[in-house]
Order: structure tokens, then sequence, then C-alpha cells
């Protein structure tokens, strides 16, 4: 078993494709190039964490969620509304909106929002975050990531991956911890 991250999918935003620049003529490619890219990727036993900003046609949501396999875990994104928060719920397991999760020893913070300082981010905790479509300059100080799909070529994260970025990382404080 495996554990993945992600977000920011936006399936179905049109909008997005131009605010992102994602290299996609419309939302049906971009849909079926991230649900692809989920479903060669993540494996039905794999646990799979979705940190906000799922689909923007309610509609869709469930049939895309439906398609979706894997142990599903959802954050709450800036964009995800009570309609869709249901659906997480009945999908998989609905986190809210910040969780702290051990992996491999590992302890990570999720959340939609990126932060600066998080629980025991002074003891080598991760913070995995989307929301900021690669607008925040990565801090190679701070053991932060931005998962959303646009910045890892539209595919979920591993967590050797993840481990791997932050390995080259070197956490200084930023506040009071020093």
């Amino acid at each position: 078993m495996k554990n993945y991250f992600s977000a920011d999918w936006h399936l179905s935003h049109k909008n997005i494709i131009g605010y992102d620049n994602r290299p996609f003529r419309d939302v049906y490619e971009m849909n079926d190039r991230i649900l692809e890219n989920y479903l060669t990727t993540v494996n039905p036993e794999d646990n799979f964490y979705f940190l906000g900003d799922f689909c923007f046609n309610n509609r869709q949501t469930e049939e895309f969620l439906s398609e979706l396999h894997g142990n599903l875990f959802f954050i709450r994104g800036n964009h995800d509304k009570s309609d869709t928060i249901k659906l997480y719920q009945k999908y998989g397991v609905y986190l809210g909106e910040q969780k702290k999760i051990t992996v491999e020893g590992q302890e990570i913070i999720l959340n939609h929002y990126g932060m600066r300082v998080w629980d025991r981010s002074h003891h080598g905790s991760f913070q995995l975050h989307g929301h900021s479509h690669g607008s925040l300059k990565d801090d190679p100080n701070l053991l932060s990531i931005d998962v959303g799909c646009m910045l890892h070529d539209y595919k979920p994260l591993e967590f050797a991956q993840i481990q791997k970025i932050m390995s080259k990382k070197q956490w200084k404080p930023v506040d009071h911890h020093r």
C-alpha cells in the first residue's frame, strides 16, 4: 500500500485552463488526463489524500468521485461547498479543513492552504497543501510543499516523492522556535 497526495484538480472548470495556463484544449481533455493519471497511478489498495477543490460542476462531481478507487481521504478546499462535502463523505473519509496524519513515521499536516508554521514544524513535521496553484515561491527552509496537480504533471505525488523533495530542504525557524 502506498500513500498519494494531490489538490486543485478543478475538474470541469473551464476558466482554470487559462488561469493556470494548463496545456489542455478544453475541460474534457483536462478531465480525462487528470482522471487517467489517477487511475494509472493509484492502486485500489492505496491511500489517496485529496487537499481540496475537486470539481466545479456538482452534477459531475459524483460521477468523477465514483470512478476513483483506493482509500479516499478529503480535506475541504475553498471551492468545496456543502454538496461536495456530502459526496466526500459518501465516497471516502472527510477529514475537515485540517488533519494531522502519520505516514511511515513522518508526521504530516494536511490543509488546503499553505502555512509558514504548523504543529511540530520545528520538530520536522511536513505540511502539504494546495490552493496557491504554484504562485507561492517554494521555500527551501520550510518542510512544506504544494501538491497541486498543475505542479506535478497532473499526477498524484507518492509519499516517496515527497520525502525526496523534503530531503533537499533545510528547515530554519521563521518564528520564535530557534
